[in-house]
């Protein structure tokens, strides 16, 4: 099972996409959705999530929608993932080391109970390299990744599909 799952990369998409929508504008949870070709329902349960974690607000009304709360060079992809799944540590250390056949389970020596297990010790330092590594990089770094890798009318497209949709919601209210 896979550390970071859908619920991340679906998140990382969505704040992407609320990165590259016009100023001005406020996708709402069924254009984030369609975009993504997602449920509405999957979408704002997200969206709730993300709101709740200070990434995202939440404009009411016909204009309605999502914005992101601060700028995309000030949300780290570990913000991201934090708000998508929780602050999950890498590994769960279960202390077996106390158990093993050369010793009663309730005698195990010295050695096998004190410190830090050093298996333990070499997975949080992991967990510590990929929480450096997800923090080094914002959502500003991912939009710049993907601009930069994409075909050239995405620049365009993109925000042109948010912009058409939150006029089309606007158009609705005369």
């Amino acid at each position: 099972m896979p550390q970071y799952g859908a619920r991340v990369e679906y998140a990382l998409h969505t704040l992407l996409n609320l990165s590259f929508a016009p100023a001005g504008t406020a996708p709402s949870a069924r254009d984030l959705a369609d975009f993504q070709k997602l449920p509405v329902a999957f979408m704002r349960k997200l969206l709730t999530q993300l709101e709740k974690s200070g990434l995202i607000v939440a404009a009411e009304g016909v204009h309605g929608g999502w914005r992101l709360s601060r700028p995309p060079a000030d949300i780290t992809v570990l913000d991201i993932v934090d708000a998508a799944q929780g602050r999950d540590v890498l590994f769960e250390c279960r202390e077996i080391r106390g158990r093993c056949i050369l010793w009663p389970d309730d005698a195990p020596p010295r050695a096998a109970r004190s410190g830090v297990c050093e298996i333990h010790a070499v997975m949080l330092a992991a967990e510590r390299a990929m929480r450096a590594e997800l923090v080094s990089h914002t959502l500003a770094d991912l939009a710049a990744r993907v601009s930069a890798k994409s075909p050239r009318y995405v620049a365009t497209a993109v925000p042109d599909w948010f912009a058409g949709r939150y006029a089309g919601r606007r158009a609705g209210e005369t």
